[in-house]
């Protein structure tokens, strides 16, 4: 675990910052002394806390990613396609379909252009192989509905970050809530019908992500919450 007196200062770039976590990683990497720039789009209503510097565009605009990434030292991407209704599973897309993948393949791109190497994104439990860690009613589910469209855009994501030769990781939450961080995270084996973690609790792993030192290792952990408060940090014994 990092100590406070051994974290250095980095300068942020937050993709997705106007969305559920993109909203707590802008909080949380404020408050822990980070340069935050967040990439927002035109027409959305954001009100960051004071020190935040907003770039305001469109993440598969030509030349935004290039403006938003200058002096930048790791990337937080909170993107993924939105549907119309976002509590039912049916409902319509609102974004293209491979939104993630599209802004991956920008990003890296873009990254190795300025020299930064380090990407946190968030994908979701049971994308990819970790589908066999799912219940089956949640499998079900998501081959069934619009879910899966989020699905397959993340996974194609993952393959993208995957590819680049970035030191990247595509954290899989179990199904988000809405919340503040608890400090009680852990990497998780099983994606249940009540698994659950709070939104704040996944910019929190993702934040603490970012600021290690060393490379990543394990590229895709799924996490959720233990159900009971810790004293410790939100950044968890079994490290990413």
């Amino acid at each position: 675990m990092i100590r406070e007196l051994d974290r250095k200062p980095m300068n942020l770039l937050v993709l997705g910052a106007s969305g559920g976590c993109g909203q707590w990683l802008v909080r949380l990497a404020r408050e822990r002394g980070h340069h935050v720039r967040a990439l927002v789009r035109p027409a959305t209503p954001f009100n960051p806390p004071a020190g935040i510097e907003v770039i305001r565009g469109e993440v598969l605009e030509e030349g935004v990613l290039d403006r938003a990434l200058e002096g930048c030292g790791a990337v937080l991407s909170a993107l993924g396609i939105q549907r119309k209704t976002p509590w039912n599973p049916w409902s319509a897309l609102a974004s293209p379909p491979d939104l993630a993948t599209q802004a991956a393949r920008r990003l890296v791109e873009t990254m190795l252009g300025h020299g930064v190497r380090r990407v946190v994104a968030i994908s979701a439990g049971g994308v990819g192989e970790s589908v066999r860690q799912l219940h089956p009613l949640l499998r079900w589910l998501i081959a069934n509905s619009n879910v899966a469209a989020s699905y397959r855009d993340l996974e194609g994501m993952e393959a993208v970050f995957a590819g680049s030769g970035l030191d990247w990781l595509a954290v899989r939450p179990t199904t988000l809530r809405a919340g503040p961080p608890t400090g009680t995270i852990q990497v998780v084996q099983h994606f249940g019908l009540f698994s659950h973690i709070s939104r704040g609790d996944v910019a929190a792993w993702m934040l603490a992500a970012a600021e290690r030192p060393e490379p990543f290792t394990e590229r895709t952990p799924m996490i959720g919450t233990t159900g009971r408060r810790r004293r410790k940090s939100a950044w968890s014994a079994k490290r990413p």
